[in-house]
């Protein structure tokens, strides 16, 4: 009867674990397996992540939406991080990687679309405003058919960029002396999200390339989220009405 039942349910145990962790937890009964524990955990912390990400950039879709500006955001940064993003996505489908170790980028790229269209809304730049939805979905899907030479290429050149968007950012806030139309929640999500996403790539990618850019980010996640707190009480500068 319990075999039967274990036997039932194993695809759905698939997800989080392998065949092996399967007949070891719950046939064999170790149920305190080190290394099955540490990937259930992983696959468990990926999923998080991939759902998470779906509303990630929605605190800051909604911050400029309410404030109907984009006062104290970089043009520079949306670009980059959509550019990085796509070069993720193109390399982590193209490679067959595991989903929960890389989904979020998708959903992160869906919304990043939505942030560049309100920048470009707010600047009445209406040519990039029609042109980027179309744009990134088909640069992405085209970068998928390149050879893995080409992709780990593009993929090593995201990593100077991303640090590069993020850094623009940091410049800007320190500049600036406030945080402007950033979005706290979104920057933390950010931060939590880049820490677990190391976790797991640690246990479930043996690929430094892709170890390294997380790392990356994560470091400059946390100094933006540090800014949030230097800044707290700073209020931006009303914009001047025409």
């Amino acid at each position: 009867m319990y075999l039967e039942l274990i036997s039932t349910i194993t695809p759905l145990l698939l997800i989080f674990m392998t065949e092996e962790c399967v007949d070891t937890i719950f046939i064999k009964l170790n149920i305190f397996h080190a290394e099955c524990l540490k990937l259930i955990l992983s696959k468990t912390l990926g999923y998080a992540i991939v759902a998470g990400s779906v509303f990630v950039k929605f605190p800051q879709i909604a911050k400029i939406y309410s404030g109907g500006s984009v006062v104290g955001l970089s043009l520079a940064t949306f670009v980059l991080e959509t550019f990085c993003v796509i070069m993720n996505v193109s390399y982590n489908y193209a490679q067959s990687l595991p989903f929960s170790t890389w989904g979020e980028s998708f959903f992160i790229l869906v919304q990043l679309i939505v942030l560049l269209a309100q920048y470009f809304h707010y600047t009445s730049n209406k040519i990039l405003l029609l042109v980027t939805p179309l744009l990134v979905p088909g640069l992405t899907v085209a970068l998928t058919t390149l050879s893995h030479q080409y992709l780990a290429l593009g993929l090593t050149a995201a990593i100077p960029l991303m640090a590069l968007s993020k850094i623009l950012q940091i410049k800007s806030n320190f500049i600036n002396g406030h945080t402007g139309q950033l979005s706290f929640v979104t920057n933390l999500l950010n931060f939590l999200g880049t820490l677990a996403r190391l976790f797991t790539v640690i246990q479930e990618v043996d690929d430094n390339l892709i170890l390294f850019n997380i790392a990356a980010v994560f470091l400059l996640n946390t100094i933006i989220v540090l800014q949030f707190f230097l800044y707290w009480n700073v209020e931006p500068p009303k914009e001047k009405s025409s």
